[in-house]
């Protein structure tokens, strides 16, 4: 599937019924350098914090565009400063893939020195009245982030979280973050969502010829077939509390996504938006 292209157009559609007076905040942390969800946030009318400590240039004119702040730090289990380790895919270097993780599958020996904020700081020091959304992608710390959350106030918790796993490999490799090191830490992350709350989850990978899958982790934790033996990297999405977000829809908007050869947009905040009004206009019709 189309990873990041999916789990934007999912979240248009999920984040304004979770919070439709945009009374809460969202953040994207670990941008990256071309799937600019802070962007998407942001024309949606939610206040926007962006968290990448090597910011490009056209992620500083977004934010200065659409008024996001933009933190240039990282989110780690430590408040202060690490080492970055620059990414890199196919001897090239690659920001996407940068980590705080030594043995990160994408990690170079190439060094930063960055600072560092963990959760309880960052949620601190940016005075949100709730969080809406949190998406998170820093390469192998995840899981270092989702066991913070139980130290967060309950108001505080996100609305809906979403996080990476995977890549460097299939999961049947075992290897890069299908390592027991990286796997297993990111089933323990939804153990933990589960006990705080969170139901309908959704997990987008971008092998070809997967497709999505839905469940309720108040009804199970499916750790044994969680994903699909082809799976390569994605996003897991769980929303906090009982939500009444339709599935058929979840499952409309996904099979756009499922064939690897074909798009049916480009990666950009405006054409989500339209097909999501031209998307509603058509159910509308339909009822």
């Amino acid at each position: 599937m189309h990873v990041e292209e999916c789990c934007q157009d999912l979240l248009v559609f999920i984040i304004p019924q979770v919070d439709p007076k945009h009374e809460g905040a969202c953040y994207d942390i670990g941008v990256g350098t071309f799937a600019f969800y802070c962007e998407v946030f942001a024309r949606l009318g939610f206040k926007t914090i962006a968290v990448e400590p090597l910011p490009v240039r056209a992620l500083r004119n977004i934010c200065k565009t659409h008024g996001i702040t933009l933190l240039e730090e990282c989110l780690s289990d430590k408040n202060g400063v690490q080492t970055l380790y620059i990414g890199s895919y196919d001897h090239a270097r690659n920001l996407n893939l940068s980590s705080l993780v030594p043995d990160w599958w994408g990690a170079s020996t190439e060094e930063k020195t960055v600072r560092t904020v963990r959760l309880d700081t960052l949620i601190s020091n940016t005075h949100p009245q709730k969080i809406t959304c949190m998406k998170l992608d820093i390469e192998g710390m995840e899981p270092k982030v989702m066991e913070q959350l139980p130290d967060i106030p309950p108001e505080l918790l996100p609305g809906v979280i979403m996080f990476e796993y995977g890549g460097g490999g299939i999961h049947a490799s075992g290897e890069g973050g299908w390592s027991d090191k990286f796997i297993r830490p990111t089933v323990l992350s939804l153990e933990i969502l589960k006990q705080l709350g969170y139901g309908l989850t959704i997990i987008i990978d971008g092998a070809n010829e997967t497709k999505e899958n839905i469940f309720d982790l108040q009804e199970q934790l499916p750790a044994d077939n969680l994903f699909d033996a082809r799976a390569v990297y994605g996003n897991i999405i769980s929303i906090r509390g009982d939500r009444l977000i339709s599935k058929n829809d979840i499952i409309n908007i996904c099979s756009l996504y499922r064939d690897n050869n074909s798009l049916p947009h480009s990666l950009n905040p405006v054409s989500v938006s339209i097909w999501r009004k031209l998307y509603d206009i058509v159910r509308s019709l339909v009822k």
